[in-house]
């Protein structure tokens, strides 16, 4: 039986990028269907040459060629990033992390409460930290960016994972202004706005977290499991 050898197998991952499959992890999945595809045809009819195989495979995708195969795995990664949020979101409102969850809102609500100025110094420390999470991010895509200018392979989870952190500072400027708007112009806070806006706070804060610190960890971590080629 005819097998593939190693540099077909290059050649194979060359197609791919050839017709716009830039991930490197897509472009695996892809390689190996197409592997086993031109082996098993070559069971059938060993003269067939191995591009001869390669075009009536890669002519079994359509008229579009691999893009809906790009499509469909966006979506797959797409819940399964949705999955990820919402387990580890999830985690904040069972023991014992229920607990610091409560207590932040507590906390909060304490302050608007209580203390004369506290709304415009929580309002303060959310720009300052919106302002530092946005500075860190930049600076973190350019050294990615810097790292792929250099050859480094592109990873589609990676893609789909930027592309909701990217999100968070794109919402979060006019969600900073509607918090203004419904909270800050009144003089002083209720009962019910304070509730609302405390519980508001830490919810939206404990999504931004897990949106811009651990879910971009958790899938490099399973990026490197999966893939021995994987750099972070």
């Amino acid at each position: 039986m005819k097998k593939l050898t190693a540099e077909q197998i290059d050649q194979l991952y060359l197609f791919t990028r050839q017709h716009y499959v830039e991930w490197y992890d897509l472009q695996s999945e892809l390689v190996d269907h197409l592997a086993n595809a031109i082996e098993t045809q070559w069971q059938e009819n060993p003269t067939l040459t191995f591009d001869e195989v390669l075009n009536k495979e890669f002519g079994k995708f359509g008229v579009f060629g691999f893009m809906g195969v790009v499509e469909e795995k966006q979506k797959f990664l797409g819940k399964k990033y949705r999955k990820l949020i919402w387990n580890y979101y999830t985690e904040f409102f069972r023991l014992p992390k229920i607990i610091l969850t409560f207590l932040s809102m507590l906390l909060i609500y304490k302050l608007l409460i209580v203390f004369e100025g506290a709304k415009d110094i929580i309002f303060g420390l959310i720009v300052v930290l919106s302002l530092g999470f946005f500075v860190r991010t930049f600076y973190k895509e350019k050294f990615v960016s810097d790292k792929n200018k250099s050859n480094r392979k592109k990873w589609m989870f990676e893609d789909v994972s930027l592309q909701n952190k990217n999100n968070v500072f794109i919402v979060l400027p006019s969600l900073l202004i509607n918090s203004f708007n419904l909270f800050f112009k009144e003089l002083h806070f209720t009962t019910i706005t304070a509730i609302i806006f405390s519980v508001s706070l830490v919810l939206l804060g404990l999504l931004i977290y897990l949106k811009i610190k651990i879910i971009p960890k958790k899938i490099s971590e399973e990026l490197a499991k999966t893939y021995p080629e994987y750099i972070s």
